[in-house]
């Protein structure tokens, strides 16, 4: 997946400290403050508990995270739902080329 991202020129981490937050409600900037400190790089609702399922059981696992926003504080004024969309949308067209690229790839490998 990394390398189908790189492919890509898609912005592609092979490993981040993921905060999974209560949601359904955006962080605070005092909460991504605190999760910074911890040493969290993206935070977010809906990441877990997959992860730590998928380790318990020894299964290969990756995420493809959408950075729908910024975080609270980390830029000036406040996060709208029109830039989350627009954030999306263009995430998703980026999870959709980098999928079309990995499938095939997991498919030979089986």
């Amino acid at each position: 997946m990394i390398q189908a991202a790189r492919a890509l020129n898609l912005d592609a981490r092979e490993s981040c400290t993921y905060a999974a937050a209560q949601g359904p409600r955006l962080e605070t900037a005092a909460e991504i403050r605190r999760m910074e400190r911890e040493g969290c790089e993206i935070v977010g609702m809906t990441g877990m508990p997959e992860a730590a399922l998928a380790r318990e059981l020894g299964l290969c696992y990756a995420t493809c995270a959408v950075v729908a926003n910024r975080a609270a504080g980390k830029i000036p004024g406040e996060i709208t739902m029109a830039e989350i969309e627009r954030n999306l949308v263009g995430g998703m067209d980026k999870v959709k080329r980098l999928l079309a690229r990995v499938i095939p790839i997991l498919n030979e490998e089986r």
